[in-house]
C-alpha cells in the first residue's frame, strides 16, 4: 500500500493511487475480519445466548460499505483526471504495479482456501482479488503509456478498477444483508425440508417453519409438528432433530410438537 501510494504520487498515476487507496481499505478490512473471527469464536453467555457468530456477518457488511465509500471517492478523482489529464511516468509505474501484483497474489493464495465457507473471509478475499485485478490493470495502463504516450489510459484503468470494486462488493453486501434479514439459508429448499418432515411416521402437519443463518455455515430452524398420536411424538421429534435436520445442513433446531394444528400457534396457544 505504502509503495503504491508513494509510486502514484511520484509518477502521477491515478491507477496506482486508486489501487493504494483500495489497499488501505484492505488493511482495515483484513484487520476487521481478523477481529470478527476472534470475536465469533467466543462462547455464548447470558447476554449473547447464540454467542458472537454474527460478528462475521457484520464485518462483511462493513467491508462492503467501505468499498462503496472508497469507490465514491475514487470516482470524483477520476472525473477530475478526465477533465485535466496528468502526465504519468510509465517506467516507475510499471515497476510499482508489478510489486503490487506479487503482494496481492500472495494474499489471495492465503485466503482462497477458506473463502467459500466463511462470509467474513470471503469479504477479505474479494478485497484482495479486486486489488489483484487493479494491479494487472495498472500494469496494462503503464505499458500503454510507455509505448504510446496516451496518458488517458491511466484514468480509464482507474474507472475499470472502480467498476470491479462495485461489482464484487455488491454481491457481498446483498449476501450479508440477506443473513441479517433472517433470510432462508442459501441452497436450502424449505419445500423439500417440509416434505421430509411430513414423511416422518405420525407427522400429519408442519407449520411455523422458519429457517435462517446465524453466520455462514451455521444454519438454524424452528418448526411446529402436528403429531396426533401421543405415543409417536417423542419418536417423531427424535427423527426430525437427529436425522432430517442434519441432512439439510442445519446446526441448531427447535421443534414444537402439537396434537392438533393451531392457527398462528406462536400466539394463540398461550391465549
Amino acid at each position: 500500500m505504502l509503495v503504491e501510494a508513494a509510486g502514484g504520487l511520484l509518477t502521477g498515476s491515478m491507477a496506482l493511487l486508486s489501487d493504494s487507496m483500495h489497499m488501505l481499505t484492505d488493511a482495515a478490512a483484513l484487520g476487521m475480519s481478523f477481529f470478527a473471527s476472534r470475536l465469533s469464536a467466543l462462547k455464548p453467555d447470558s447476554s449473547r445466548t447464540y454467542g458472537y457468530r454474527r460478528a462475521e456477518v457484520v464485518a462483511a457488511l462493513a467491508n462492503a460499505m467501505l468499498l462503496w465509500l472508497l469507490s465514491g471517492y475514487m470516482l470524483r478523482e477520476v472525473y477530475e483526471r478526465f477533465q485535466n489529464p496528468v502526465p504519468v511516468l510509465s517506467g516507475p509505474m510499471l515497476a510499482v504495479a508489478l510489486l503490487g501484483l506479487l503482494a496481492n497474489l500472495a494474499s489471495a493464495w492465503i485466503l482462497h482456501g477458506h473463502s467459500e465457507d466463511n462470509i467474513n473471509i470471503r469479504g477479505a478475499f474479494l478485497h484482495v482479488v479486486s486489488d489483484l485485478a487493479g494491479s494487472v490493470a495498472a500494469i496494462i495502463a503503464g505499458a500503454v503509456i510507455y509505448f504510446t504516450g496516451w496518458y488517458l489510459a491511466d484514468t480509464i484503468v482507474s474507472l475499470l478498477i472502480i467498476g470491479l470494486i462495485l461489482f464484487s462488493s455488491t454481491r457481498l453486501l446483498l449476501e450479508a444483508f440477506h443473513i441479517l434479514m433472517e433470510g432462508a439459508p442459501k441452497g436450502l429448499s424449505l419445500k423439500a425440508l417440509e416434505r421430509e418432515l411430513l414423511a416422518i411416521d405420525g407427522v400429519s402437519g408442519v407449520h411455523e417453519l422458519h429457517a435462517w443463518s446465524l453466520s455462514s455455515g451455521y444454519n438454524a430452524l424452528s418448526a411446529h409438528l402436528v403429531v396426533k398420536d401421543p405415543a409417536k411424538q417423542q419418536a417423531a421429534l427424535q427423527v426430525a432433530a437427529c436425522r432430517v435436520a442434519p441432512a439439510f445442513g442445519l446446526k441448531h433446531t427447535v421443534f414444537q410438537v402439537e396434537t392438533e394444528p393451531v392457527a398462528n400457534a406462536s400466539c394463540d396457544t398461550c391465549a
